[in-house]
């Protein structure tokens, strides 16, 4: 069993908002993998495949970024998954540049609430593919990351979205199989 999450916080405000590339790369690999329709369960978003034999849930937890933990603890333990093998989380990095990306299997939580959370309820060894969203705005603009994150991406950024989100879906087999230097070689910047 293989648990892909992807970080964000609930509600419409949030929509299209830096810190919830996670829930936009999810929906993403949902709909073009056609996953079952999202269910409420522990506490979050639920749907379930089986691809390549292996079965693959996709999870949004629908508490705030930094409550994170509990619903993720609470999938894990009802399925038994390995965390160091068989979990993967997908969330924003306000250290890497948009749109790049950068994968980790084990670490710190980077400052990042969400990835701090889920440390604190699972500990620090699973993998992470996080999704640059430092632009020159933040810089310019002197900006608080507190409030960068929770804006909308500006329009250029959007686009670059769409072709983000088309990468992590022809690549979820490299995904799936955890290939990550091939996943890392396979996305195109833009």
């Amino acid at each position: 069993m293989l648990l892909i999450v992807g970080l964000g916080n609930p509600g419409s405000s949030f929509i299209k908002t830096r810190h919830n590339i996670g829930f936009e790369i999810l929906d993403s690999l949902h709909s073009f993998h056609n996953f079952s329709k999202f269910t409420n369960k522990f506490d979050g978003l639920f749907a379930k495949k089986k691809i390549s034999n292996q079965n693959v849930i996709l999870f949004k937890p629908m508490k705030y970024m930094n409550l994170s933990g509990p619903p993720i603890k609470k999938i894990v333990n009802f399925y038994d998954i390995n965390i160091e093998n068989n979990l993967i989380v997908i969330h924003d990095d306000l250290d890497i540049c948009f749109p790049k990306i950068r994968i980790k299997s084990s670490g710190g939580h980077g400052g990042h609430n969400g990835i701090r959370n889920i440390i604190d309820y699972l500990g620090k060894n699973f993998h992470r593919i996080k999704i640059g969203i430092k632009n020159k705005s933040i810089l310019e603009k002197n900006i608080l990351p507190t409030n960068f994150v929770l804006d909308k991406f500006d329009k250029n950024e959007i686009k670059d979205i769409e072709i983000i989100k088309r990468n992590f879906a022809d690549n979820f087999s490299l995904i799936i199989e955890k290939k990550f230097s091939l996943l890392k070689i396979n996305y195109k910047d833009i």
